[in-house]
């Protein structure tokens, strides 16, 4: 039975996640990152931990400090909401393996759909119909380039490891390439810690 709640996220989801909790007489502790001192979601849980300073590469991405807080607060869950960690097998095997519920897929799972790559692998082998773009994350820009011309714009740079909509960019026009790319990847270094990005044909 879960009795505490920590919640591994902020904003929106956080504050859906906490009034869920409330619903079902669950009792819920906030992280926060120094920015997020005021916000909604720390006024409505429980109680509220900070985590770190503003980047999310020094607060909510931090798994080990966000452990740590979960077994000072007495927490006996972890919920990730979505984006940041949600999508993070070593986290959730971290979580599980620190003595707390995991709330969310097996880690096994995440590793396997969580990395949107080997996710896109996996159904291609299935015979699962996919939309056209690469099966590995670009580690050449030139050579992305030209797929992305041989797939046909406007295609979609989308984080492997990505979630909630972030590190994602719509590129209409050659030119628009590398700039959509390098600002991809810095989304997805900052969100995920992982600043592996892939193509898909952008469906319109």
């Amino acid at each position: 039975m879960i009795h505490n709640v920590l919640i591994a996220n902020r904003g929106e989801i956080a504050v859906r996640i906490i009034r869920g909790c409330r619903e079902m007489g669950i009792r819920t502790v906030a992280v926060y990152s120094e920015v997020d001192r005021l916000s909604l979601h720390t006024r409505l849980a429980d109680e509220a931990y900070p985590i770190g300073k503003a980047p999310s590469s020094e607060s909510y991405l931090v798994q080990d400090r966000i452990i740590a807080t979960a077994l000072k607060a007495g927490a006996d869950a972890v919920h990730p909401g979505y984006g940041f960690l949600a999508e993070n097998g070593d986290f959730a095997e971290s979580v599980e393996k620190a003595g707390l519920i995991w709330i969310g897929p097996p880690a096994e799972a995440i590793r396997l759909m969580g990395d949107k790559t080997v996710a896109r692998q996996r159904m291609k082998e299935a015979g699962v119909p996919t939309v056209p773009g690469t099966l590995e994350p670009i580690s050449d820009e030139t050579a992305a380039l030209k797929t992305a011309e041989e797939i046909g714009f406007p295609v979609l740079l989308k984080a492997a490891a990505g979630g909630g909509g972030k590190g994602m960019r719509v590129v209409s026009r050659r030119e628009e390439f590398q700039p959509a790319l390098q600002t991809a990847r810095s989304e997805a270094k900052s969100a995920f810690g992982d600043d592996r990005v892939y193509i898909e044909k952008y469906l319109e």
